[in-house]
């Protein structure tokens, strides 16, 4: 989850009233397969690197886990209680919720 999101989320609540999080992450994700030797290539590249994050990772379910904590633990949202992620199967269609525990 990116700081974009939490800054979304923000808005949504502060200014537009939303209390509820659905997060939904999904299968076959290309950042699944990148590292942080991304970052280290593109600076070789362009000779700068980025000041940003790759957020790769290798298990979808544990990154939903781990992005409804940080909005669960996100100073700026007002209401953190129901906050919900999913998994969205792309070979399947279906939509499976993911225990936060």
């Amino acid at each position: 989850m990116t700081d974009d999101v939490i800054r979304s989320l923000t808005i949504s609540q502060r200014a537009l009233g939303t209390r509820s999080v659905v997060l939904i992450h999904h299968t076959n994700c290309g950042l699944e397969s990148i590292t942080e030797e991304f970052r280290h290539d593109l600076e070789m590249e362009v000779g700068q690197r980025p000041n940003w994050a790759v957020e790769a990772f290798r298990d979808v379910d544990q990154d939903v886990r781990q992005s409804m904590q940080r909005v669960r633990t996100s100073p700026f949202l007002l209401y953190t209680d129901d906050v919900r992620g999913f998994v969205f199967d792309v070979k399947t269609g279906m939509l499976r919720e993911i225990d936060p525990a």
